[in-house]
């Protein structure tokens, strides 16, 4: 259910960055994301509102991004306190034990200027694992806020297994597909 954290928290590159990508990090005031489930035929969503993270971008090589990212696990809420109790214990996110959800970028398939493929290891409740993004990333200039000048939007989409993250409470309830966005403001640095 809840492994869409692992995408939201902080973005850091490993290793240097390629030698003309450009700094870029996340907007933690306008950074969420958002993860989608089904539970008894309905629709289910909730969010991680504490994100933060890097992108190295260069729009001559987009291929060489880099991206890494990590989420406070316990900033998930769904509007409902049983359901984001239940969802930060043991039997999920467990926020105690495994405070960050992260991810990290290993290669990039550029499909156009602005789309990309995404592929790197997502870390939810303490468990690593491959994951592939599907992303856009697009100009965010709005003149009315200067500290926007420069700005990309930056928006990915993926669905994992909440068992492989050992996710497995309320399966006869609960489907194992969540799906994942992930919307961020990413201003240069």
């Amino acid at each position: 259910m809840a492994l869409l954290v692992l995408l939201a928290a902080e973005l850091t590159v490993a290793g240097a960055p390629a030698a003309h990508a450009r700094r870029f990090e996340f907007d933690q005031r306008r950074t969420e994301v958002r993860f989608i489930y089904k539970m008894a035929y309905a629709t289910q969503r909730g969010r991680f509102t504490k994100v933060s993270g890097t992108l190295d971008y260069d729009e001559a090589a987009p291929g060489k991004s880099k991206i890494n990212a990590s989420i406070a696990s316990a900033s998930l809420t769904t509007g409902e306190a049983l359901i984001d109790n239940e969802l930060k214990g043991t039997d999920f996110f467990n926020v105690e034990g495994a405070p960050v959800i992260a991810f990290k970028s290993l290669a990039v398939r550029t499909g156009s200027p602005t789309t990309a493929e995404v592929s790197g290891e997502m870390t939810v409740n303490g468990i690593t694992k491959p994951v592939t993004l599907q992303v856009r990333i697009e100009s965010h200039d709005d003149p009315a806020l200067k500290y926007d000048v420069g700005a990309r939007r930056f928006f990915a989409t993926t669905r994992i297994q909440r068992s492989a993250f050992n996710m497995t409470n309320y399966r006869s309830m609960v489907d194992d597909d969540v799906d994942i966005e992930i919307d961020a403001i990413a201003r240069p640095r």
